[in-house]
This record gives C-alpha cells, structure tokens and sequence, in this order.
C-alpha cells in the first residue's frame, strides 16, 4: 500500500499538474490536460476556474523556466489586455458616479485625443467631423488601432507628428478596430478623478478586492514571484529579463501584472453582480450591461491582419460571428459547442486568455507568458481545458 501511494504521488509530480481545491466534490478529468502538456514543447502552463466561489487549480511546468519548482496561482504574469476590463470598471464607477456619461462627446474633456486626424485609405490626413464617446472607447469602435496589426500604421511617417497617438483609422462608430481605445479610456480616469490609475484602482477597484497581487508598479516583496516571459521562435523559447521595470505613465490598455487567483477573483465579482465581501463595486444593472452586446447590427470583429508574425489561429480568436460588449467579446456563434452563448472572453498577447459565463456562475483563467499572441499550442490548450470544464458542467 505504502508503494501504491508513493507511486501515485510520483505520478503527479511527473504530469506536473497541480491537485484542484480539495474542498470541492466538482472536479474535471485532468487526463487530457496531462497529456497534452506532456506532449506540447510549452514551458509553463497555469489554468484555473472558479465555481460557487470555489477556485480549482491546474499547474504545468516551473515559474522561472529550466527550474524545478511548480508555477502557481499565485505566481504574477503580465496580464496585457486583460487589464482592459478591469479599466472599464473603472470607468463604469464614474459613470454610476454621473461624472461622465457613456455618450458624452468628449471633445471639451479629451482634445488631445478628439483632434488626433483620420487617416484615409489613400494616405491622407483629414479633420474628423464626428465626436468620439465614452461608449465608443470602451466597444473599440473609436477609429484607433494598434500599429502592430496594421500595415498602414506601421509604414505612416511619424515625422513631425506631435500628436499622443497614431492616426485614426476611421470616423467614430463606423467600425470596430482593436486599438489604443482603451489607452485613452485609463487617461480620463486620471483626468476625472485627479489620481494617477495605479492609485485609482487600489482604492476603486484592485483594492477592496484584496487583489494585492495586482499593480502596474510591483511592491519590491512581490517581484520574486514574476514567472519566466520570452518568444517562441518555432520550437525554441527566448527569454527576456524577467523582474520588472518602474513605470511612470500606466497603460489601461494592457500595462498590469497579476496573479491567476487575483483575476478569479475579479471576474467572480462580476459574476456576482459587482458584489464583493465588504462591498459593491459596481451596479449589479451596469454589471448586466456589460454582458449585452454594445454594436451596433451588422457591426463584426476585424482584429486585423494575419501575416504580421500573429500564429495560425489568429482566425480563431476572436470569432468574427461574435460581438462586442464593454470590456470583453461576447460568445454569439450558434455553431460554438463549448462556451455558452452570452459569456464574455478575451486575452492578453503573451498567450493568456479568461471566460467569464454569467450564465452557469463560471469563470476560467489560463496563462502562459511568451509571445506572439495566439500561439496554436497554447490556445489550443486554453480551449481543451474549456472544454473539460464546460463539460464537467454538463455531466
């Protein structure tokens, strides 16, 4: 009996997979997970979810890699655009607040931003003739975009420009393009609320959630627990220097380290219609917004081009048949079998992604930490363990 056990032991440490919370009778066959990992050439995995307030657990591989530790949800991973909807909190409490309306025009508050020029198709600079809103930063249908995803950003001559962003790509409303919107949207909180956003959020939001793991600036105690980032180049991994620098501008659109719990623990809030123990963080009917689609009819996802390094499954993510609210996308494919229709998703570019189903009371994080985004092996990964999760729901 004594060997039985030690064998079984020695055969989670092999699998790497971390035991689920002990405290639940739900659990998920981790069998594929394990074989998957097994078989992928990932350097570390982290995947959790989160029922009836109860957290589960799945850990592959070091924090630091070549190590022989086991990453964990408390580990810190830069989130990227994750942090994006924990800035349209943000912004939704002043909205609550009547501090600014979703439809405001912000030419008065923001002209920094309202007189940045459209950039035409055919390379012109053109005055823009509509007002950019609250409502169309946060659905990303402001006319901003990324430069990395887009190959007239990239080759536009910036020099001479003495503008705070790059050129619109469009009128306010008339597309949806992923962009620098919500870069904008951390700004007016800053301009609102006369506080810096690190300290917006440990008072607003990060904070009465005890998510002390979560800081655009990291506490020196918590730097140790930064795990390994780098880029996959084919099947090698290159490391970057790990421990994190000082900031002093901080980026709502994808600036934030956290941990796997903290963000479990933010998207439970959510779930909960913006109650916390101690607290409310946002209006259960603003919560509810949040989970309705914010396009207009027609209007689909262009996430942008494929050739510029961004992996196979680009495609995939998101899934043009699916809409947009604040915040995150919603699921609207009537052909997807695993999430329900309605649940919110998105993802951070170092190939970390998150569900959050309203519906069913479950939220899902996965994380790894390497770029470019949409790496096929690691959302792939993030798909199968959706997929076991949904379907120990189902059974």
């Amino acid at each position: 009996m004594k060997k039985l056990f030690l064998l079984l032991i020695s055969m989670a440490f092999f699998y790497g997979a971390k035991a689920q919370d002990l405290k639940s009778e739900v659990s998920i066959d981790a069998s594929p997970l394990n074989a998957y990992y097994e078989n992928s050439n990932l350097p570390a995995a982290l995947m959790g979810y989160s029922e009836g307030g109860k957290m589960h657990w799945y850990a592959y591989g070091p924090s630091v890699w070549g190590e022989k530790d086991t990453v964990s949800e408390d580990h810190i991973f830069r989130i990227f655009s994750m942090t994006k909807v924990i800035a349209t909190v943000a912004a939704l409490q002043l909205v609550e607040q009547d501090l600014i309306d979703l439809d405001d025009p912000l030419d008065e508050l923001m002209p920094e931003m309202t007189t940045i020029p459209i950039l035409t198709q055919e390379g012109k600079l053109i005055k823009a003739t509509k007002s950019i809103t609250l409502r169309h930063l946060l659905t990303h249908t402001a006319g901003f975009g990324y430069d990395f995803m887009d190959y007239q950003l990239q080759a536009f001559d910036k020099t001479d420009w003495n503008y705070e962003d790059l050129p619109r790509l469009f009128e306010a409303g008339e597309q949806w393009n992923y962009g620098t919107s919500m870069d904008w949207v951390g700004k007016i909180v800053e301009k609102i609320s006369g506080e810096n956003l690190e300290t917006y959020l440990r008072k607003n939001v990060t904070g009465p959630l005890n998510m002390n793991s979560t800081w655009f600036n990291l506490p020196e105690n918590l730097k140790e627990r930064v795990v390994s980032w780098g880029t996959r180049n084919s099947d090698k991994f290159q490391e970057y220097p790990r421990i994190p620098t000082t900031v002093t501008e901080y980026n709502a659109g994808g600036g934030l380290y956290g941990s796997p719990k903290d963000y479990l623990t933010f998207l439970q809030c959510l779930v909960n219609n913006g109650k916390y123990d101690g607290g409310q963080l946002l209006k259960p009917e603003t919560v509810e917004m949040m989970f309705k689609n914010q396009l207009p009819e027609g209007m689909t996802l262009n996430f942008g081009i494929h050739e510029m390094g961004l992996i196979s499954t680009m495609g995939k993510f998101p899934d043009q048949a699916d809409v947009h609210s604040f915040g995150f996308a919603l699921e609207a494919n009537k052909d997807e079998m695993t999430r329900t229709n309605g649940a919110g998703y998105w993802a951070g570019i170092a190939n970390s992604y998150y569900t959050i189903d309203k519906e069913k009371d479950l939220m899902i994080v996965y994380f790894t930490q390497f770029l470019p985004f949409n790496d096929e092996v690691s959302h792939d990964f993030y798909r199968l363990f959706e997929k076991q999760v949904y379907s120990s729901f189902r059974d």
